[in-house]
């Protein structure tokens, strides 16, 4: 996964290939094979770490103190990761986020008693597009704008959207438990 990130993070994800992950991490094919499907089952994988933190953001308790420390490394590495906002990496990269924010959705449903919209997987896909346009954005074009701002603006949307897919009272969102009525 090293060697993957390094060599995206350098030449972009199109120039990466799976014989020169397996030469700049000295393993052979076959042992990447057992790991991985190929360069797309790396990105997946190393998506994971990044996303848990937008996933966070489906918790009651959510507050944007814990998402700061991620978003500094965002703006702080803009220039080097800007391809993971980008085609194709981004799209890529929300379906993953979708994927893990669907069965955080599922327990807040049930815990809320809601009534989506929308199947919960497209719910998923809607937030975390959402999700990575705003960073994408404020990445790209207000890079100025505080970390904190971000983080509460993401948290916002997020919820805003949870109780609009879910049709659902945005208090209810809040709360740790379904409230008795």
């Amino acid at each position: 996964m090293k060697a993957f990130a390094q060599l995206m993070l350098s030449e972009g994800y199109d120039a990466v290939t799976v014989e020169r992950v397996c030469a700049e991490a000295d393993v052979g094919r076959s042992t990447f094979y057992l790991h991985f499907a190929g360069k797309e089952g790396v990105l997946r994988q190393s998506l994971a770490g990044p996303s848990s933190h937008l996933v966070a953001l489906l918790e009651p308790d959510a507050g944007p103190e814990a998402l700061q420390p991620i978003l500094e490394h965002f703006h702080q590495q803009r220039k080097k990761n800007w391809m993971c906002f980008t085609h194709p990496v981004r799209a890529m990269w929300v379906k993953r986020l979708g994927e893990l924010i669907e069965p955080k959705l599922a327990v807040r449903a049930r815990a809320i008693r809601a009534r989506p919209i929308l199947p919960l997987a497209i719910v998923g896909q809607q937030i975390a597009e959402s999700q990575l346009a705003l960073i994408a954005n404020w990445l790209t074009a207000h890079p100025t704008t505080s970390t904190l701002t971000i983080a509460e603006a993401l948290i916002a949307a997020t919820r805003g959207m949870m109780a609009a897919l879910l049709r659902s009272d945005h208090r209810a969102l809040l709360a740790k438990r379904p409230s008795a009525s």
